[in-house]
C-alpha cells in the first residue's frame, strides 16, 4: 500500500465508480481497479461495495477512506509547506560579517548580487565573532564571512577559502612618521585609531600599544566608520588603520600616505556554512559574486568601512 492507491480510493469515493475515476486520475481502469483491489487484500475487507452504476464505500471502508483523505490532506500540505520554505530559502540571503568592522568589505559583492538577481533579498549584519558562529550553527545567519583561524576546530562548518586580508597602516601626508622605517615605539607616540579589538589588527596594534605604560585600550580610539576614522586623521597627526588594496584609490592617494610599519602576515578569510545544508540558489549567486568581487579587495569600497 502506497499513496498513490490511496489517492486512487479516495477518487473513486469522489467520483463514485471506477471509470469515472479512472478519467479524473487519466489512468486505465484496469490500473483503479487493481489498485482498489491491492488495497483491500492488504485491509482484509471490501472497501467498497459494487453496485450496477458505481461503488458506494462499505461502513468500515468509509472509515479507511476519510482517514486516507486526512493522510493524502496532510501529505500535500507538507509539500507544499516545504515547497514555500525552500522558495523562501532560495529567495533570502543572511549573510553575517565577523568581525563588524569588516563589514565593508562586502560592499562591491553585495552590489554585484543583488544588481544580477533582482529576485534575491540580502540581509546583511556585521556581528562579533563569537555571536555570529552561534547565529550560523543554529539557523538564524545562512553563511559566515570571517577570518579562518577561529573557525579551525569548528567541524559542524564547510568552509571554504576567500582570499586573504592585509592591512597597513596609513596617515594624513606629510605625516611626521612618513617617508621612514618604523617601529612599534615610534607609532606608539602618536593617537591610533582601530575599527574594533576583535579584528585582524589587535595583534600589531597590541605590541604598539604595549610601549605605553598604562593600560593599553584607553589609548587607543575605537571607530567603526572609516569616514569619521579617515576625517580625524586628515586633520590630526592620528593614525588608522587601511585594507591594502584600498590604498589604491585616487582619493586615498590625495589624501593620505601608508606607513612603513610590519602589520604581520595577510589574514586568511573563508566564507562559512553548516556542513548539513544544501546550499541554495542564493548561495551559489553569493559564491559567484565573491568569486567576481572578493571582499578583500577593496579598491570599490565605499567611505563608510575600508579599515
Amino acid at each position: 500500500m502506497n499513496l498513490t492507491k490511496l489517492r486512487y480510493l479516495v477518487t473513486v469515493d469522489r467520483a463514485g465508480a471506477i471509470s469515472a475515476a479512472a478519467k479524473v486520475l487519466h489512468i486505465t481502469q484496469s490500473a483503479v481497479t487493481k489498485a482498489v483491489a491491492d488495497v483491500e487484500a492488504d485491509l482484509g475487507f471490501a472497501v467498497f461495495d459494487r453496485r450496477a452504476r458505481g461503488v458506494v464505500a462499505t461502513a468500515a471502508g468509509r472509515e479507511f477512506i476519510d482517514r486516507a483523505a486526512r493522510i493524502l490532506s496532510d501529505m500535500n500540505q507538507l509539500v507544499s509547506d516545504t515547497k514555500s520554505s525552500r522558495d523562501t530559502r532560495d529567495r533570502v540571503l543572511r549573510i553575517g560579517v565577523a568581525p563588524p568592522s569588516l563589514e565593508g568589505l562586502m560592499n562591491r559583492s553585495i552590489r554585484h548580487l543583488i544588481l544580477s538577481h533582482p529576485e534575491v533579498r540580502v540581509q546583511l549584519r556585521g556581528t562579533p565573532f563569537e555571536t555570529g558562529v552561534q547565529l550560523l550553527r543554529q539557523g538564524d545567519l545562512d553563511t559566515l564571512v570571517t577570518p579562518s583561524k577561529p573557525l579551525s576546530t569548528a567541524g559542524d562548518f564547510v568552509v571554504e577559502p576567500l582570499p586573504p586580508l592585509r592591512s597597513l597602516m596609513f596617515a594624513r601626508k606629510g605625516h611626521p612618521l612618513a617617508g621612514r622605517r618604523l617601529k612599534a615605539g615610534d607609532v606608539a607616540k602618536y593617537p591610533i585609531i582601530s575599527p574594533d579589538l576583535s579584528g585582524p589588527v589587535v595583534e600589531p596594534l597590541m605590541e604598539v600599544l604595549s610601549f605605553l605604560d598604562s593600560d593599553p585600550q584607553r589609548n587607543l580610539h575605537i571607530l567603526e566608520n572609516f569616514a569619521m576614522a579617515s576625517g580625524i586623521i586628515e586633520r590630526s597627526d592620528a593614525v588608522g588603520v587601511v585594507g591594502h588594496t584600498y590604498v589604491q584609490s585616487q582619493s586615498f592617494r590625495t589624501r593620505f600616505e601608508v606607513l612603513d610599519y610590519d602589520m604581520g602576515d595577510p589574514l586568511p578569510m573563508v566564507l562559512a556554512y553548516r556542513s548539513e545544508w544544501q546550499p541554495s540558489r542564493a548561495m551559489t549567486w553569493l559564491r559567484a559574486a565573491l568569486r567576481a568581487h572578493p571582499p578583500t579587495s577593496l579598491s570599490g569600497q565605499s567611505s563608510s568601512h575600508a579599515g
